[in-house]
């Protein structure tokens, strides 16, 4: 949660200096334009960049990535416990359209799925008197139950520099992504299958390798709550798993 909370301070700080107000053509302003006129109004956030022309050994091709307009990433996730990295290993997709009204705003969505071991994401609950026969308490998987997390996803980010701009460099950016999920755990012990809802933040710093490709890393924290079918006359709250889990993912994309 203060994860959470961290990411979203980031986000309302960044969005407050956009330049909402400004004309189509502001917004949208020529490369060389940029080179020549007010950079510190149309840079703070975003940059020049070039390719480079292998033949002649120049740099080419100058792109204002302002006019940057979808990103699509492909990101592969292990574990955050650097002695356990194998217990969650899984892969993302994500596509994002940048917002023709707030130029700082991106959506769109992501699907990822991860296999990962029960003790990784969750715990056996505690039985307590009282409870039902049939209750979650009664199962008491092993930590290396394996497990499989399919999700789907529609949120939010933005793109922006603020811990790089200690560094002098063009072409390295920051990101941070929210997305509400729809998942579904598929639980290998007791053969059942669990359906929720829940919240994926990342922070990813990235860096442009040419004019459209990138890559880089993030963290990506999650919390989920996930329900499965009851069996006699269970109670939700006796059927029901709260997850959670930190990520470590590596990230390779395009913007066009």
């Amino acid at each position: 949660m203060k994860l959470l909370i961290v990411l979203l301070t980031f986000l309302n700080i960044s969005l407050a200096t956009d330049p909402w107000t400004l004309s189509e053509e502001e917004q949208n302003p020529d490369t060389q334009d940029i080179l020549i006129k007010k950079p510190e109004k149309y840079l703070r956030n975003e940059s020049v960049i070039y390719d480079l022309n292998t033949d002649l050994g120049i740099k080419d091709q100058k792109k204002y990535t302002g006019s940057d307009t979808h990103r699509f990433g492909l990101a592969a996730h292990v574990s955050s416990d650097y002695e356990h990295v194998n217990h969650l290993m899984g892969y993302e997709f994500n596509y994002m359209y940048r917002s023709q009204s707030y130029t700082q705003l991106w959506y769109g969505f992501q699907f990822f799925r991860h296999q990962t071991y029960f003790d990784s994401i969750t715990q056996n609950q505690t039985a307590e008197a009282g409870d039902n026969a049939n209750d979650e308490s009664q199962y008491q998987r092993p930590k290396d139950t394996k497990n499989l997390i399919s999700s789907l996803g529609l949120g939010v980010g933005h793109r922006f520099k603020f811990l790089t701009e200690i560094f002098s460099t063009d072409d390295v950016f920051e990101t941070v992504d929210i997305f509400g999920n729809y998942l579904v755990l598929n639980e290998n012990f007791i053969k059942k299958q669990y359906i929720g809802y829940g919240l994926t933040t990342n922070y990813g710093i990235h860096k442009r390798s040419s004019t459209h490709l990138f890559y880089g890393g993030k963290f990506s924290y999650n919390i989920a709550s996930v329900t499965r079918d009851a069996i006699g006359d269970e109670k939700k709250n006796d059927r029901s798993l709260s997850l959670g889990w930190l990520s470590l993912a590596f990230e390779l994309g395009w913007f066009f």
